[in-house]
């Protein structure tokens, strides 16, 4: 390749290109043309093809319409003229579709009927029908069908016209015929084949040819060798009511286009272009040199930074393999460091619990609950850190079950009003009606972000209340099974409220908030925002310091069509009741409204004590008055005070609405005449009843089952958690075989005459649990024997590791004695006691 750079061979090869650039442009220019002219060929052949079509279709649907009209008169026969009329009109909507139309009545004695004309329109017909219609009418009322005459000529003003004649018969002695000009055919097709100009000979069955535009008769058929254009002509043949006709359409007499100027432009433009394309090449050649050079350079930098590219992929895979191992030890790591704490835990909780249980002096239960709720608050925080774990590793999955809205929003309740009790909250929860609450979902995940939303606005609330509203947009599809929905809740809460500038750091999981403003995300609010995410949507936060927070969140589930829930009917007061409703709190003001309204109660509603005073001075005199406690300006206290001490008389029941303690207003409101005092929020059953003046009928709590009689092996190598549970199961009335760990165990199981169940702790000495298990099960051949894991791992696939390696059941740490006894009686219901 170095030759060519020579100007000789730049030369000779800039010559070559120029020519054989040039005898390429005029070749392909020629086959651009020959081209050009075989479309325009095709086109004009194809133009040709539509105009048969089209004259086809115009040709079948004069006939069609003469039946459809037809038909019309023989459906509604008797027809008045104005209908036919209307029927002429609806079936021939163009002027052009039709000369005459006949309607002979009763034909075979006198002529009688009705004539159209587009020229005249409706008229009466009394006379003979002409003489070229005659043959056809008679062949009509011979054969009883339609008739088509073939092609007639039609004497009229304006000179003779070619037409054709349907006869359709209506009845035996009722006749339609209709009289169409060949020449309105081809007005009938699209504008853009009329503007062709198409010349046309139509022949009938009876070899009558119609010429077209001269729009007159020809006495022989025409010839096909004549050619008025480059186009060739078409010769069709068409059926006309099983008759066989023949149509012969000839080209526009112009020429085809010829090849335009501007395409010899454009082969001038090639031949110039060749010229510049050579000199870039001659150009080029003599700059080779120079390209080769800079890229064998080149290749030389990109093989040096191929082999540094790989080695950074070594490294990378390595880093990534660390990463991978790293995440394995730390949730081996999580497991480990769970199973260590929770162990002691259990111990504290369990202990504290037994002790509660002797005699103790007051200050002694205080300082042992408030060890208890400490180590469930250590417990709580571990279950959380099990949380963040599997989320960081990518292994919580959710579980999605059919389940009710109802019994999560009853759970929450029961967990979190009395807590909410205690620091004088009033804790509500709203649900509207227009709720679906048969749902497809993780139920517990669900509940744990509405527990965790709650509790944050609990603890960060000191006076006021805390409203769980949930919500659901209207115009969302539920009419298909399994469709997709939208769920929304909102806590709001009257605490210090939250800055915008420590609001991002509420989700955050490493940058800790200003504990010195008592504010304080956690990781509860962290794992909200994942599991809401998780489901689909995420959590929103608006606040403002001095008023209060309000936490948004969304979740998609799906509806549970496959259950149909009936909404309970509301309970009716037994007589008209007037009430006044006394509370500072707007929303526990408006929620009593709206129940009492529904009871069928007359509700009146006040913000401020004040107010309610100077009505009941003004004479209103109410049935019952709901009094709030604890209220601005003027309490419930003072309230009482200024009523007793007024010259009213005033004969209502007063019923105490408060969220603290009951026993203190009783003592403070002994010289009142109070008639109850409820806590708040008060269910709106009992409320119902106590209105109603109506005992409510406690509840009989059956016995609860206990263990008595039942043989439990318990193995646990921590002495202290080996101590609680056996003591929790002794309590319960069972007998207890402790082992100290699985080895202990296999030899407790070989000396005792008879074992009803086990709870085998995993992490033993000498003999973990699994091992002990699988001699049970296989060695001593005892595959049906109830036995319970009793471990502190906190990952799912631990615990389906143990249910599918031969356990029954598993609890977790620190031990819960309602679900250890539940467990064992349930396992146990039938063995042999």
């Amino acid at each position: 390749m170095k030759y060519l750079v020579s100007g000789r061979i730049a030369n000779t090869v800039f010559l070559f290109t120029f020519v054989v650039g040039s005898a390429i442009a005029l070749l392909l220019f020629n086959q651009g043309a020959s081209a050009y002219r075989s479309q325009e060929l095709n086109h004009a052949q194809q133009h040709l093809q539509q105009f048969v079509a089209r004259y086809d279709v115009a040709l079948q649907q004069t006939v069609e319409r003469s039946s459809k009209l037809t038909q019309a008169i023989k459906d509604n026969n008797p027809l008045a003229a104005t209908q036919f009329n209307q029927f002429i009109q609806l079936v021939y909507p163009k002027p052009q579709d039709v000369a005459e139309i006949n309607w002979l009545k009763n034909a075979g004695n006198a002529t009688a009927g009705l004539h159209f004309s587009t020229e005249n329109g409706l008229s009466a017909f009394d006379t003979p029908v002409d003489e070229y219609i005659d043959p056809y009418l008679t062949l009509a009322r011979k054969e009883n069908k339609m008739v088509v005459s073939p092609i007639l000529i039609l004497q009229t003003t304006e000179g003779p016209k070619p037409v054709f004649v349907i006869v359709q018969p209506i009845t035996g002695t009722d006749f339609l015929i209709t009289t169409h000009r060949i020449a309105s055919l081809t007005q009938a097709l699209p504008s853009e084949l009329n503007r062709e100009h198409y010349a046309y000979v139509l022949s009938d069955y009876q070899q009558g040819h119609y010429a077209f535009p001269d729009d007159k008769m020809l006495p022989d058929a025409p010839g096909f060798n004549t050619q008025r254009s480059e186009i060739p002509s078409l010769n069709v043949p068409l059926n006309i009511d099983g008759q066989q006709w023949q149509l012969w359409v000839y080209p526009p007499s112009s020429n085809l286009l010829s090849i335009g100027w501007v395409h010899y432009v454009y082969l001038t433009l090639a031949i110039f272009g060749c010229l510049v394309v050579s000199f870039l090449l001659r150009s080029g050649l003599q700059h080779y040199r120079d390209l080769q050079q800079e890229s064998l350079r080149q290749a030389s930098e990109i093989e040096r930074n191929s082999l540094a590219l790989s080695n950074a992929q070594n490294t990378l895979h390595t880093s990534q393999a660390t990463t991978e191992l790293a995440l394995s030890g730390k949730s081996q790591f999580m497991t480990t460091l769970s199973h260590q704490i929770r162990t002691p835990v259990n111990g504290i909780i369990g202990m504290t619990d037994l002790c509660l249980q002797t005699q103790l002096s007051l200050k002694q239960q205080d300082y042992l609950r408030k060890i208890s709720a400490s180590a469930q608050h250590l417990n709580a925080v571990l279950g959380d850190l099990s949380d963040y774990s599997q989320l960081e590793s990518g292994e919580l999955q959710l579980n999605e079950h059919p389940f009710s809205l109802h019994e999560v929003v009853d759970g929450l309740y029961a967990m979190l009003s009395k807590e909410a009790q205690d620091k004088g909250l009033a804790f509500n929860i709203t649900v509207p009606h227009t709720v679906h609450c048969d749902l497809i979902g993780d139920s517990r995940r669900l509940s744990e972000i509405m527990l965790n939303l709650c509790t944050n606005a609990i603890a960060h609330t000191s006076s006021g209340h805390i409203h769980l509203v949930i919500s659901a947009d209207q115009d969302q599809p539920t009419s298909s099974i399994n469709s997709e929905y939208k769920l929304s809740f909102m806590v709001s809460d009257t605490g210090a409220g939250i800055g915008q500038e420590d609001i991002s750091k509420l989700f955050s999981r490493s940058e800790p908030l200003d504990q010195q403003k008592n504010i304080n995300g956690g990781l509860g609010l962290s794992i909200s925002q994942a599991l809401c995410k998780l489901m689909g949507g995420e959590i929103a936060v608006c606040s403002q310091l001095g008023i209060g927070s309000c936490f948004t969140a969304q979740v998609n589930l799906k509806l549970n069509n496959l259950i149909v829930t009936v909404a309970e009917q509301p309970k009716m007061l037994s007589k008209p009741q007037r009430i006044m409703v006394i509370d500072d709190n707007p929303i526990s003001l408006t929620m009593l409204e709206h129940a009492l309204s529904i009871m069928g109660a007359q509700v009146s509603v006040y913000s401020f004590a004040s107010d309610a005073l100077d009505a009941l001075f003004e004479g209103e005199q109410p049935d019952i008055i709901l009094l709030d406690w604890v209220m601005p300006q003027m309490g419930g206290l003072a309230f009482l005070t200024r009523l007793q001490q007024s010259d009213n008389k005033i004969t209502s029941r007063i019923l105490i609405l408060t969220a603290y303690d009951g026993k203190s207003i009783a003592r403070m409101c002994q010289h009142f005449p109070i008639e109850r005092i409820l806590n708040k929020p008060c269910r709106n059953e009992e409320l119902f009843h106590i209105i109603n003046d109506e005992q409510i009928v406690p509840v009989v709590e059956e016995p609860k089952e206990t263990l008595t009689g039942l043989v439990v092996l318990v193995a646990e190598d921590n002495m202290i958690n080996q101590e609680i549970i056996c003591e929790l199961l002794l309590q319960e009335g069972a007998k207890v075989i402790p082992a100290n760990d699985g080895q202990h165990c296999i030899d407790e199981l070989k000396r005792a005459q008879h074992v009803d169940i086990i709870l085998m702790d995993i992490n033993m000495p000498v003999m973990d649990g699994l091992a002990a298990l699988k001699i049970i099960r296989q060695e001593l051949a005892m595959p049906d024997l109830p036995v319970i894991a009793l471990t502190a791992n906190i990952f799912e696939h631990d615990k389906q590791n143990y249910l599918q390696q031969g356990m029954n059941e598993h609890l977790g740490k620190p031990y819960n004695r309602d679900q250890i006894v539940e467990s064992i009686l349930r396992l146990t219901k039938n063995r042999n006691r």
